[in-house]
């Protein structure tokens, strides 16, 4: 998922995937909060990083391609956080939703791994 040979569409996926991301887990931080959570903290910082990153895409796909794989790990870490914070408030159903969310994101985090490897330009001595 590296943004050196994207074109403008992919781009801008890329860019409304990480904001979309920056959203729910700034939506997660202010229910952490309001519930007296001290992870409030942890999920605010990753939502911040996250929309910043989606502001400054391009340029920083550009210069480091694999920073996509990066943050959707980061992202499936965050959902297998609230997955378990979920799970202890005792929910059903909604666990499972963020459970199956985190292993697509393992996906993604793999096939964004091999394309940086592919697009990655080779150095010959």
């Amino acid at each position: 998922m590296s943004s050196t040979g994207n074109s403008p569409r992919k781009e801008r996926l890329l860019r409304f995937a990480h904001v979309f991301a920056g959203l729910l887990i700034a939506l997660h931080a202010y229910e952490r909060y309001e519930h007296g959570h001290s992870t409030y903290v942890l999920f605010g910082t990753a939502a911040v990083v996250f929309l910043i990153l989606a502001a400054f895409h391009h340029r920083i796909a550009h210069r480091f391609p694999w920073i996509d794989a990066v943050f959707i790990a980061i992202e499936a870490l965050l959902s297998f956080t609230i997955m378990l914070e979920f799970m202890a408030q005792g929910k059903k159903g909604l666990p499972y939703m963020y459970l199956f969310a985190g292993c697509m994101q393992l996906v993604a985090v793999f096939v964004a791994l091999r394309k940086s490897k592919r697009d990655k330009p080779s150095v010959r001595h």
